[in-house]
């Protein structure tokens, strides 16, 4: 007899704890796809049935961002009854995809559910624009160009590079051609429409031969389209490793005046050239990595590119009067050598048309 009621009570208390309401979601996510941002404001109903056997009441909806907004019902939801929270997202002037969430309190069981909305905004023009102003086409990049700045031989140096995939299909990008100092991992390879993309670049200098600034560039396939990237590099020598003893006994570049001075030039005359000279005042060969202009109508020449002790290299500067851009000449040219103390040096070349 004990048994029998001690059965009936358990059986009492579970109905006792099923009682109430009860929540039952027909789904708890919605993927609004691929949209385009001026499209405005989308929308998705979030549809629940109450299950249990006393009226149902939302208490509250809270987002996980301002542009989430729900609107849940304020009435109570009778038992068998069907209801909805209705969730809008506001995609402006945010391009890319995204995942918003929406907390919801209940007095039913359960308690508490989160609910998931999901897409990509093709962003409009004028929100890509200010993000990623260079056009490409399909894609468009943050930068138009590959800038390393300054890398120490033989270090490598990395830097990214962002784009946008702003057309409705999917994009495979790849490099048909680049330098081979230069390396690029497109992440991810293939761009979902209107998400986007890191270029990976590096710049491996010890594959450079060139020493100052270097420039070249590489071409990208997008899709249909085809692009060019310049690139662009300051290689400098890397002396931080060398020893006191070395340091002393380093070579030392002197030239012998830091400008050319062409002084009255005529326009219509032929070619003028001076010259000056670089001596190594120092105690180990001094080595002319390399001597260049990116001046127009200037070009030099360095008859030397290797000096021992107080020997000397003649620097010669030609000056086009027809190529020159202005009537003002003030032209740079960098002189790069081993010297540790002053690897880079300017001579000024200077004159009036």
């Amino acid at each position: 007899m004990k048994k029998i009621i001690l059965m009936i009570c358990m059986a009492v208390g579970v109905l006792t704890a099923m009682a109430g309401p009860e929540i039952s979601w027909l789904s708890t996510s919605f993927n609004f796809g691929a949209f385009d941002e001026d499209n405005g404001p989308v929308s998705c109903d979030f549809r629940f049935v109450n299950t249990g056997d006393e009226p149902l009441t939302i208490i509250s909806a809270r987002a996980s961002c301002g542009c989430t907004q729900p609107v849940f019902p304020r009435e109570a939801i009778a038992p068998g009854d069907t209801s909805q929270i209705s969730v809008t997202y506001n995609p402006t002037a945010r391009p890319g995809r995204f995942t918003k969430t929406i907390a919801v309190e209940t007095n039913g069981e359960p308690r508490r559910v989160k609910l998931t909305i999901t897409g990509v905004v093709i962003g409009a023009q004028s929100s890509i624009a200010g993000r990623y102003p260079v056009d490409m086409g399909a894609l468009r990049f943050r930068n138009g160009a590959i800038m390393f700045g300054q890398i120490k031989k033989p270090q490598m140096k990395t830097i990214n590079l962002g784009a946008y995939n702003r057309s409705t299909d999917s994009i495979r990008v790849r490099i048909d051609r680049k330098p081979a100092f230069v390396d690029i991992d497109f992440v991810p390879e293939i761009v979902p429409p209107g998400e986007q993309m890191t270029a990976i670049c590096y710049f491996r200098s010890h594959n450079c031969k060139e020493w100052g600034l270097v420039e070249d560039s590489v071409t990208v396939v997008a899709g249909k389209d085809r692009f060019v990237l310049p690139v662009t590099a300051i290689i400098n020598e890397d002396f931080s490793k060398l020893p006191a003893d070395k340091l002393a006994k380093a070579p030392v570049a002197q030239l012998s005046e830091p400008s050319v001075d062409f002084g009255r030039i005529s326009r219509d005359g032929g070619t003028l050239s001076r010259t000056v000279t670089l001596t190594n005042r120092g105690k180990s060969n001094l080595e002319i990595r390399r001597v260049y202009t990116t001046d127009p109508g200037i070009t030099v020449a360095v008859d030397h590119d290797s000096l021992k002790k107080d020997k000397s290299a003649v620097i010669t500067v030609t000056v086009d009067p027809k190529a020159l851009p202005t009537d003002i000449l003030n032209a740079r040219i960098s002189l790069i050598t081993n010297d540790p103390a002053n690897p880079t040096q300017i001579l000024r070349v200077l004159g009036e048309l």
